[in-house]
Order: structure tokens, then sequence, then C-alpha cells
């Protein structure tokens, strides 16, 4: 396995401390009985391709090691950590249909793989809404024109968490913000008694361009004339396959996960809010510790720069907000982050605390495959303050940071993985003075996500 990988690495759990038991292959080190404590988690993988499952007690400092140790599990796409209650990793399998698996800490201590698995469809985001995770990608419909093309819609997974059920919806996709368009999401947010999601425009289908002869096709020359592109950027004749629109971000404002009847905000001070690594969609939008939602852009749009296809953005990586109670962006709040940042634009980012938050920053540029960016920094959302984070590895030795940090206490624990030889760490950030110290090392070939778990009955 390679090291640079982020999000297609083969990830695990592993529980740390100071000091590890040896486990056997269906339990957790530590603990047993009443006296079975809350237990860290962070995701790694060995060096033979394996996924482990590992306990302990601190993410300071100490030593935990993935060898001989923990629950050998089946690597996942992305760990989500449900309230501390259960461990999920979600599987995406290259667009196919994926076996997602949960884990809980039995009241023993010991990590178990709980009975009920659910097969998910590809997803390009994922997020926690009430009792379910939920995933959600742009996904054909059973709607037709007259020459069979197919509409698109976005297509929903509810893993509900208690209950180990799956149900799905599927809501229309065309024409989402009016301007003909097709869409996906990005991340979510619950704030406020509301469900806030980034909607990113994806460019129009042959449905969308077709649809009562094209009325709703503001750049007409850009539907392609042939097939092009690969991967995730491959498009079909008939299609307008990037954004008209780049230099607006649009979020979606729901009472519920009934995901119905959304209002729309829209602001053009900056673009689409979304990070971005080949077909997944990074959640660039959060709220803060008083409901006030902040919205990053990357800039993402000024990449589209084919003019026979792409409408080209020109507004650079910026952050603005939406106030607690707000159905519109703020007119007053606007910072240009690539300023602050020295030209630089990020990949992700999260909440920490209050209005801190932590970004993952580009080191050598803009590119939609997350790659070069290897250095962090914190912003402060009411001083409208960017500081890059000391106390890390150079950025040059740096390979890949963990897929999402875990915070409490006021601090973020960030896996990170270097080029040097070192075995993996987690760094502990402190957003008030942006340093980071070295913590729990890590024996593995990669670490990716960390949380923690507390004993259920």
């Amino acid at each position: 396995m390679k090291r640079n990988s982020l999000l297609w690495a083969l990830a695990a759990v592993v529980y740390m401390g100071s000091t590890l038991a040896s486990c056997s292959n269906d339990e957790l080190g530590g603990g047993g009985g009443e006296s079975a404590k809350a237990k860290y988690v962070l995701a790694a993988a060995a060096g033979d391709d394996a996924a482990y499952l590992v306990g302990a007690e601190t993410l300071d400092e100490g030593n935990a090691s993935v060898v001989g140790n923990g629950l050998e599990v089946t690597a996942g796409t992305a760990w989500i950590y449900y309230k501390d209650k259960y461990l999920y990793n979600l599987q995406y399998n290259q667009g196919n249909a994926g076996v997602t698996e949960s884990y809980v800490l039995n009241s023993g201590g010991q990590l178990t793989k709980r009975p009920g698995t659910y097969n998910i469809t590809r997803f390009t985001t994922y997020g926690i809404c009430g009792a379910n995770i939920v995933t959600v990608s742009a996904v054909d419909t059973d709607t037709k024109d007259t020459n069979n093309n197919l509409a698109k819609g976005l297509g929903f997974n509810f893993l509900n968490a208690a209950d180990e059920t799956t149900t799905t919806k599927t809501i229309p996709g065309e024409n989402f913000l009016n301007n003909g368009e097709f869409v996906t999401f990005a991340g979510l947010v619950e704030a406020n008694g509301k469900i806030y999601t980034s909607v990113v425009p994806m460019g129009m289908s042959k449905y969308g361009v077709q649809y009562e002869g094209g009325i709703r096709v503001t750049y007409p020359d850009k539907v392609t004339q042939q097939s092009g592109g690969s991967g995730s950027g491959g498009y079909e004749a008939g299609v307008i396959p990037t954004t008209q629109f780049p230099d607006s971000a649009y979020v979606a404002i729901y009472n519920d996960d009934s995901f119905t009847n959304p209002v729309i905000a829209r602001t053009n001070k900056i673009g689409f809010a979304s990070g971005r690594n080949r077909s997944q969609y990074y959640q660039t939008i959060w709220a803060d510790d008083e409901g006030n939602v902040y919205v990053f852009s990357p800039g993402y749009g000024r990449m589209h720069n084919d003019p026979k296809i792409n409408v080209q953005g020109t507004l650079e990586a910026g952050v603005m907000r939406i106030k607690k109670g707000a159905t519109e962006f703020d007119p007053d709040y606007y910072v240009n982050l690539e300023t602050l940042a020295g030209g630089q634009s990020f990949l992700r980012c999260w909440h920490i605390t209050g209005d801190y938050f932590l970004l993952q920053m580009y080191t050598n540029g803009l590119n939609a495959r997350g790659q070069g960016a290897t250095k962090l920094a914190i912003y402060k959302g009411a001083e409208k303050s960017f500081n890059y984070v000391s106390g890390l590895p150079e950025a040059d030795k740096i390979s890949s940071f963990g897929s999402t940090p875990y915070c409490e206490n006021g601090v973020a624990y960030m896996p990170v993985v270097t080029t040097d030889g070192s075995q993996p760490a987690l760094y502990k950030i402190n957003p008030a003075t942006h340093t980071a110290t070295k913590g729990l090392v890590v024996t593995s070939e990669s670490v990716s996500a960390v949380g923690k778990l507390t004993p259920q009955n």
C-alpha cells in the first residue's frame, strides 16, 4: 500500500494508548466487565494491506502497534463514528454496491462486529442526520424523455444506526437550482433544527440539454460533440460536462431528513463549496458552536479551463457564512482565504471547537486528486484570522493526513504519515495557539481516522 493515498488507502481502526495488550482477533485489549471504559479509535493499515481494530486509553503519548494486536477487519473507504456508539466502514468499491459493516464496543470492553450489513450504492458524500448515517450521490432515475435519455436525481441511502436497517430514496436532481443543471451534494450539517448541505452544480445531462428544445441551456457552444475525458471526469456527446456557473455557491436548507422543499441560499462571492478527490466531494460547510454555518470554497471552478466545453471560474478560495437562523448568506462576511494563505487553496476542512476550523492546505497548487495538500492551518471565524499550524513535520516529508481528525476538550488530533521512515503518529493541535505536538505513535503502514467509542450493553 502506498502511504500517500488518502481516501483509497486501506483503512483499519486502531484503539490507541501508551501501552497496548495483545488481543485475539475478536477483541480489544484493556478493560472488561463493569470497569470497561470508552476507548479511542483511529484508522490504520498494516504493511501487508491488512486492516485491524486495536484498543488503548490515551492519544497524547506512548506507542501502539497493529502487529499481533486487534480485530482484523475488511478495509473500508470511509470510517464514520456515530455518536460514540458505533463505528462504520463505508464501502465504495469503485462505484459498485459495497458491503458496509459496523462495530460496537460491548460492556466488556471488546470491539465486536454487529450482525447487520448494508449493501449501499455508490456515494459521493456522506454525513449524520438524526438516527441515520446518510450517503448521497447523483444517480439516473426512471424518468425518460422521448429519446430515452434518463433524468438525473439524487440517490440517498439511510443507514439506521440503532436498528441496522437501510432505506433508500431518490429525489429529482435536474434543474435543481433553476439553471437547467443537475447537481450533487457535498456534506450534511445538522444545526439550528435544520439540515444544511452544499449543492454542487454538475453541468447538463442529455435529458437537461434536450429539455423542451434546450431552453435551459445557457451556453449552447459548450454542448459536447463527442465523448471524452476519463474516469470520474469522463463524458459523452450531447452533454455539458461541468457547471456553467462555477463562480456561485449554493446551500440547501432543509427542515428535516425528508429532504423536501429546501430553501436555497446563493452567493456570487465564492465558488461552489466542496473539496474534491476524484469522484468524492468533501464537506466544506460546518456550523460553529453558536449555530452559524461557515461555507468554505476552494475555488475549484478555475480548473475547468477547456474553452470548448467549460466555463472557467475566476474566484479564489474563500469563506462566507450563514448566520444562525438566517436563510441567506451574510452580505457583510467574506474572506479571501488564498490571500491569507500566501496564494494556496485547501482540500478539506473541519470544525474543531467554538469558531475554530482546521484546514488541510495545498502546497503545490489546486488539483482535483488531493495531491500535494501537506500543510494544516487554523481559521477563526469571528476574527477572520488564518494561521498555518507549526510543530508538524516539514510539508515535503508528509505523505498524508488522516481523512478526519478527532476533536475533544478544545483540541484536534490528526493522524500524520511521513516519508522519512518514521512511524505514523497523532499530532495534538491547539487551535488557539495554532501549534501541534506529537502524541501517540502507531506502528503501521498508514493512519486514516480517529474517534472514540463508549461501551454499549
